[in-house]
């Protein structure tokens, strides 16, 4: 058969399937095929699209096709930078990102000086430290690391690589509905300046599209990415023997204004009232840490819960709990309430951000205010049939969860 036979099957081939559908489920028309001969060509002439192509019209020989792709796609460095000290849900969602990539693109991580550099040490992932957060800085690391692509988690980091990216292509990641996302304010302003510079801006949930007053501007920027999601990640991690109930209540949260530790403790004060050896733990550490102590003992506390500070496997904190519950005034997408239902632990969380996605009434249960969190908490520790549903409906629920999202992943 000689090439002009190969290539009318080919047409065949397509035809028979039908342009004119195919052209429709197309994510994107403009896009780049890189062949090692004129089939790229062929496809985009029968696409009707414009040639985007830097081989069209040539013929590369294995060996020097193999030495193109690898210098021209392979390889391509990726600078992930987030500002934080402690290793969270935004922590984790960025390594497992670079986890996954790694055999197609060169890695860095840079952020401060905190306990993520040892779990990147863990992972083989090359760490930068930046000691001051500001555009010097930023910029400076830039053009020495010769980055193809600045992938930003959150606003500070999306709008500080906005103003010092140059011509590096830049991703803004967001992983949280901040408050101000509703208002006509400097900070949602800037963001919108960001995006704007941007190639992409990823979203945990669609809320934060949703809630963000300036999306409309910027709407065919934003994709929607749930995070990565893995039973199988969280399960080997624990032990049948951490599965023995120590605490009624955790939490794994940072000491943060979101995740608002104190409205945690006035409810675990409240629920005390009724049962006064409730035990909690708070599995976290942060900027409210020596707030949250002295609150604790100002509402004697100190026998009911115990803080443990930042851990690397928080999930035998889970396991040998009761209930997971979360306070937090926002939310992007609640990673940690998955990891909970993925263990049994009917949730009582807050009705924000992505959340009432992974929890309902039949593993736990939205709260608006701290009366709801407590009636909960204690409906649960007092009545075990109830209980022992909400905790076998979260396993299933989190299996459904990951069922759902891997489907997603594929379509």
């Amino acid at each position: 058969m000689n090439i002009r036979q190969v290539l009318k099957n080919i047409r065949l081939k397509f035809n028979m399937v039908g342009s004119g559908r195919r052209k429709n489920k197309l994510n994107s028309i403009d896009f780049s095929i890189i062949s090692n001969n004129c089939f790229a060509g062929i496809v985009y002439q029968h696409f009707n699209l414009q040639y985007n192509t830097p081989t069209v019209g040539l013929y590369f020989y294995p060996d020097e096709y193999i030495k193109y792709i690898n210098h021209s796609i392979v390889g391509k460095k990726v600078l992930h930078i987030i500002p934080t000290y402690n290793y969270s849900g935004a922590e984790n969602v960025a390594i497992t990102i670079i986890d996954s990539l790694k055999k197609k693109y060169n890695f860095d991580y840079c952020s401060f000086n905190g306990n993520t550099k040892d779990i990147l040490n863990e992972h083989k992932i090359n760490f930068i430290c930046i000691n001051k957060f500001n555009p010097r800085s930023i910029k400076k690391i830039i053009r020495e690391g010769k980055y193809d692509i600045i992938h930003a988690h959150d606003y500070k980091a999306s709008c500080m690589c906005a103003l010092v990216k140059g011509k590096t292509k830049l991703i803004m990641h967001l992983h949280n509905n901040s408050p101000w996302l509703k208002k006509v304010c400097f900070n949602s302003f800037a963001i919108l300046f960001a995006a704007f510079r941007a190639e992409k801006i990823l979203t945990v949930s669609e809320s934060i599209e949703d809630e963000y007053i300036f999306s409309r501007f910027i709407d065919k920027k934003i994709v929607c990415i749930d995070n990565p999601i893995s039973r199988g990640k969280i399960l080997p991690m624990v032990s049948k023997n951490d599965y023995q109930k120590k605490y009624d209540i955790c939490c794994v949260a940072r000491l943060t204004e979101q995740k608002n530790p104190m409205k945690f403790l006035d409810v675990l004060y409240s629920i005390k009232k009724s049962k006064s050896d409730v035990k909690a733990v708070w599995v976290g550490e942060g900027s409210l840490e020596v707030e949250v102590k002295k609150r604790i003992y100002e509402l004697g506390l100190a026998d009911n819960v115990e803080m443990v500070g930042f851990q690397k496997n928080p999930y035998k904190y889970m396991a040998c709990s009761k209930i997971f519950m979360l306070t937090s005034d926002w939310e992007g997408y609640g990673l940690v309430a998955f990891e909970a239902l993925t263990l049994g632990l009917p949730c009582i969380v807050s009705n924000v951000g992505g959340l009432p996605k992974i929890v309902d009434d039949s593993c736990g249960m939205l709260c608006n205010k701290a009366g709801d969190f407590v009636h909960e908490a204690i409906e649960l520790l007092n009545d075990s049939n109830k209980y022992v549903s909400k905790s076998k409906n979260a396993v299933k629920k989190s299996k459904k969860i990951e069922k759902v999202l891997a489907v997603k992943n594929d379509l």
